[in-house]
């Protein structure tokens, strides 16, 4: 292992301070922005992202990771290199590249379903007991929009994969579809709402957030697929959080967990508590 970096119990990693230039930049940029540093080695850095932090600059002129990291890592002359992306209103887990090496591999492991992605959500709206298998392709919508690739009328209930869940019962026409599937677990109940736990078996853009809202489970706080109006599904924050990272062995040898986790943060959890305590 990595003189420069210890595991914690319950597969959590943590640095020791004062033993590289990253942990006096990186942790301080982060802090600044509400971030927390998982675990960092030589190939591999790992972020706890906040809801309400966009990884790339956008229009908002909101301070950006992107931005923070390179500040950060300038000194050691490294740079940051993309893995994956999640959105700005999402919390939890980032995995981000510090060489090119690290990348090729962990990008060759997103690709072909190699990475484990777990996620917690709190939907408004009750879905049958049980394991859902959601088998729903996606297409570009209007405005920076997703929606499944065939009309909302011909998602029927029904065995997919083995297990109960969503699939088309249409021909998919349109030649941008691509396929998409997200695996759903109640946790838990409060009136309209739910707790899910969430493995995507994909990895499209807001699979997850389209997905629960073409089955009529819309996420709490999402404006942009969620119901116009709809006072009992708003929120302060999008509840929708990476808790749960599953890696191969990478390419480059380095020991390091395989497992990164990231506990639910006080705003997600806040959501959970409104009205009763239940869902915790």
């Amino acid at each position: 292992m990595d003189h420069q970096i210890r595991r914690s119990r319950g597969g959590h990693a943590r640095t020791r301070e004062g033993q590289h230039p990253l942990h006096a930049r990186v942790p301080g940029l982060m802090q600044l922005l509400g971030a927390r540093v998982v675990w960092r080695d030589r190939g591999l850095l790992v972020l706890d992202k906040p809801a309400g932090l966009p990884v790339l600059a956008d229009r908002s002129g909101t301070p950006c990771l992107w931005d923070a990291l390179k500040r950060g890592l300038e000194a050691e002359r490294l740079r940051p290199l993309a893995v994956h992306r999640i959105d700005k209103g999402t919390s939890g887990l980032l995995l981000v590249a510090l060489d090119a090496e690290v990348q090729r591999s962990l990008g060759a492991a997103f690709e072909s379903g190699g990475v484990g992605k777990w996620y917690a959500a709190i939907g408004h709206g009750v879905l049958p007991d049980g394991t859902l298998e959601i088998d729903l392709p996606l297409a570009p919508g209007r405005k920076s929009r997703w929606r499944v690739a065939g009309p909302r009328n011909a998602i029927v209930a029904d065995r997919v994969h083995g297990r109960p869940g969503y699939r088309l019962a249409a021909t998919i026409t349109d030649a941008r579809a691509k396929a998409a599937r997200t695996r759903v677990r109640t946790v838990r109940r409060r009136g309209e709402d739910s707790l899910f736990c969430i493995r995507l078996l994909s990895g499209r853009t807001h699979q997850i957030r389209v997905h629960l809202a073409w089955i009529g489970s819309p996420l709490r706080g999402d404006h942009l697929y969620g119901r116009a109006g709809d006072h009992a599904q708003a929120a302060p924050r999008l509840a929708l959080h990476c808790h749960r990272l599953q890696l191969p062995e990478l390419a480059d040898g380095v020991t390091r967990p395989r497992t990164f986790r990231a506990p639910l943060p006080a705003d997600f959890r806040a959501l959970l508590r409104e009205g009763s305590s239940d869902l915790e």
